[in-house]
C-alpha cells in the first residue's frame, strides 16, 4: 500500500495556481490571531539580521512591515548558510521571488518571501565546509575552497574564519581565474579556435570577482559568526545586487516565536509518533523515503541545545502522567532529562531559546505557525517534506504547495571552457569523435602496454630466478639486462604516463561537465546581476520547473566553441 504523496508543481503556471487555490482555501485562518502574532515576532527578527547585515533596505522595511501588520500572503524557503553556497540554494530564493511578484498581482494582497537561515544545523554537513569551482587541472576536476569546522557543533556556536584564511580563499580564487584564462588562451590557440579570452573579456571576469570579493569582506567585517558571515553574503547578493525584497531570518532566533506550535506536537505526541511511523514505513508512489531513523517517533520533535554548542536528541516518555525527554548531547554525551509538564497542556516556555525542530517537524511547525502560502524546497529534502505532508493532513495541519526548481544551467564558464578545450585537444590527438570514443581508445592502448609491461616482467623474474639457482651465470645476467632495457625503452617510447595523465584529464571533463559549483561561478562568469536576470527570464518565459536553463555568460557571448559534446 502506497501512502498519499506529495505533488509538485511542473511549471509556474501551475505553481501559482495551486499557491491561489491554497490562499482562497485558507483565507480566514491567515487572519487568526495566533497567525498575525507569530508572524509579528518574525518581523523583529528580520529586522534585526537585515541591520547587523547592512541590508535594511526600504524594499526589504517594507515586507519586515507587512509581515508586522500580519496582513497578506507569505512564502517560504529555507536553507543552511552553506559556503559561498552552490546555485540550488540561491535558484530557491529566484523562484520564491518569481512568485512572491505573481501572487501579488494576482491577489492584490501584500506578499512577503522569507528565507529561514538554518544556522542550528550541524558542521558536518560537506557544503557547509566547503564549495567548489570547476578545474579542469586539478584532482577531481575541481579546485575546492575549505574550511575546517570542529564536528557535532551548530553552525551559530563557531566564529568567523580566520583573516588569514580570507585572504587564503581570495589568492586561491584569483589563481584559479588567472590559471585558467592563460590555459584557455594556450589550447584555443592550440586547436585553432579564435575569439578566446580577449583582453575585454578577461577584464569583465577579473572585474566581477573584485566586486564580489567586495561584498564579501564588507561581510566579513560586520559578522562575528561563521553562520552569519555566510548569510550575509547570501543577503548581500539577494538584497544588494539583485534587489530583491527578501526578508531573511535566523533559525536560532525565529524557532522560539513559534513555541506553541512546539507544544502543539507534544501535546498530540501519540498521534504525531504514530503517524510518524507510518509515514517512515509506509512508501510513496514515488519512492522516496525521508531518510530519518527508526526511532524518529519516539524522540521529541525538536532538538535541546547543549551547552557545548552541541544538540540532545531527547526521547520522549511519561513520568507520573508528565512529560519527560531524555537523552545525550550528540557532542559531549552530556545527559539530560527534561520535564514539559502534563500531556494535556506541555510547557516549554522555560527552554524556548534553546530549542530547533528536527528535520520532520520542521516543516509541520512553520506552516501551522505562519501559513505560508507556498514552500520551496530541493531535492534533498523532498523525501522528509513527503513524511511531513503524511502527518500534517492526518493532524489537521495546512499544508501548502511545495515547489523543487533544480534544473541543469548550461553556460560556457572559464572552468568549463577549459575543460571543453581540453576534449577538443584529446579528440584531435587521437582521432576520436567525442569523449567517450577518445577514452575506448586510450584505455585500449594502455591495457596494451601494460600487457606488454606484464609479460617482459615475468621473463625478467624467471631470469632472476635461474640466476638465483646459477650465480654468476653472464649469460643469464646478460638476458636480464637486455629484458629490463627493453622493458624500459617501452615504458619510455610508448608515452604511458602520457596515455595516463590524458585519461585522468578525461574524467576531469566529466567531472566538470556535471559539477554544481558555488555561486562564485556564476558571478564571475555570468554576472553578478545578470544571473538573477536570466534565471527569472526563464520563469517568465519558459516556466518550467525540469527544463534546462541557458544563461548567456562572458565567453558565450563572444565565441561558439563547437566541440564534440560531453556525455
Amino acid at each position: 500500500m502506497n501512502k498519499e504523496c506529495l505533488a509538485f508543481p511542473g511549471n509556474t503556471q501551475e505553481l501559482v495556481e495551486a499557491c491561489v487555490s491554497f490562499c482562497g482555501s485558507n483565507k480566514e485562518r491567515m487572519t487568526e490571531q495566533h497567525i498575525r502574532e507569530n508572524r509579528a515576532r518574525l518581523s523583529g527578527f528580520a529586522e534585526i539580521f537585515h541591520k547587523e547585515c547592512g541590508t535594511y533596505l526600504p524594499s526589504v522595511q517594507k515586507r519586515i512591515e507587512d509581515l508586522r501588520n500580519g496582513v497578506g500572503v507569505v512564502l517560504m524557503t529555507a536553507h543552511q548558510p552553506n559556503l559561498f553556497a552552490y546555485s540550488g540554494v540561491f535558484r530557491k530564493v529566484a523562484l520564491n521571488f518569481f512568485l512572491a511578484k505573481k501572487l501579488e498581482d494576482r491577489l492584490g494582497v501584500p506578499v512577503v518571501n522569507f528565507f529561514g537561515i538554518a544556522d542550528q544545523d550541524f558542521t558536518d554537513d560537506r557544503w557547509v565546509r566547503s564549495c567548489q569551482l570547476p578545474a579542469v587541472q586539478r584532482s577531481g576536476g575541481a579546485l575546492s575552497i575549505e574550511i575546517d569546522l570542529p564536528r557535532k557543533l551548530m553552525l551559530n556556536m563557531v566564529a568567523k574564519p580566520p583573516l588569514g584564511l580570507l585572504k587564503k580563499w581570495r589568492a586561491e580564487v584569483e589563481k584559479w581565474l588567472d590559471d585558467a584564462v592563460e590555459s584557455v588562451k594556450r589550447l584555443s590557440k592550440a586547436t585553432g579556435v579564435s575569439g578566446m579570452c580577449s583582453t575585454p573579456c578577461v577584464s569583465t571576469l577579473e572585474e566581477n570577482l573584485v566586486s564580489f570579493w567586495s561584498l564579501i569582506e564588507d561581510c566579513y567585517e560586520r559578522s562575528k559568526k561563521y553562520s552569519d558571515f555566510n548569510a550575509f553574503v547570501m543577503s548581500k547578493i539577494v538584497n544588494d545586487l539583485w534587489g530583491y525584497d527578501t526578508v531573511f531570518v535566523r533559525f536560532s532566533e525565529c524557532q522560539q516565536a513559534l513555541a506553541d506550535r512546539f507544544r502543539f506536537l507534544l501535546s498530540r505526541f501519540e498521534d504525531y509518533s504514530e503517524l510518524l511511523k507510518r509515514a517512515t514505513e509506509i512508501p510513496c508512489g514515488t519512492g522516496v523515503g525521508g531518510g530519518v531513523s527508526d526511532q524518529e517517533h519516539l524522540l521529541v520533535p525538536f532538538w535541546y541545545h547543549c551547552n557545548c554548542g552541541s544538540k540532545v536528541k531527547l526521547f520522549l516518555m511519561e513520568k507520573d502522567e508528565v512529560l519527560v525527554g531524555r537523552g545525550n548531547c550528540v557532542g559531549c554525551q552530556e545527559y539530560y532529562e527534561l520535564d514539559f509538564g502534563s500531556k494535556d497542556d506541555p510547557d516549554i516556555s522555560g527552554i524556548a531559546s534553546r530549542i530547533s525542530a528536527r528535520a520532520i517537524p520542521m516543516a509541520l511547525v512553520f506552516f501551522n505557525g505562519l501559513l505560508p502560502s507556498c514552500y520551496v524546497g530541493g531535492t534533498g529534502g523532498v523525501g522528509y517534506l513527503q513524511d511531513a505532508f503524511y502527518v500534517a493532513r492526518n493532524l489537521g495541519i495546512p499544508f501548502p504547495p511545495v515547489a523543487v526548481w533544480r534544473p541543469h544551467d548550461k553556460y560556457l564558464g572559464i572552468g568549463q571552457a577549459e575543460a571543453m578545450l581540453e576534449l577538443r585537444r584529446i579528440c584531435r590527438d587521437y582521432g576520436a569523435k567525442d569523449l567517450f570514443t577518445a577514452k575506448e581508445s586510450l584505455e585500449l592502448r594502455l591495457s596494451e602496454i601494460q600487457a606488454s609491461l606484464s609479460r617482459l616482467g615475468k621473463i625478467e623474474e624467471k631470469i632472476s630466478a635461474r640466476l638465483k639457482e646459477n650465480p654468476g651465470d653472464r649469460q643469464l645476467e646478460e638476458r636480464r639486462r637486455k629484458t629490463s632495457m627493453r622493458r624500459s625503452r617501452m615504458i619510455k617510447s610508448s608515452n604511458l604516463s602520457v596515455i595516463a595523465h590524458e585519461l585522468k584529464t578525461i574524467e576531469n571533463i566529466s567531472a566538470v561537465s556535471g559539477l554544481i559549483p558555488s555561486i562564485i561561478d556564476y558571478l564571475v562568469n555570468v554576472g553578478l546581476k545578470r544571473t538573477s536576470d536570466l534565471w527569472i527570464r526563464h520563469l517568465n518565459e519558459d516556466g518550467n520547473l525540469s527544463s534546462d536553463v541557458d544563461l548567456d555568460s562572458v565567453l558565450g557571448q563572444s565565441v561558439e566553441l563547437g566541440v564534440p559534446s560531453v556525455p
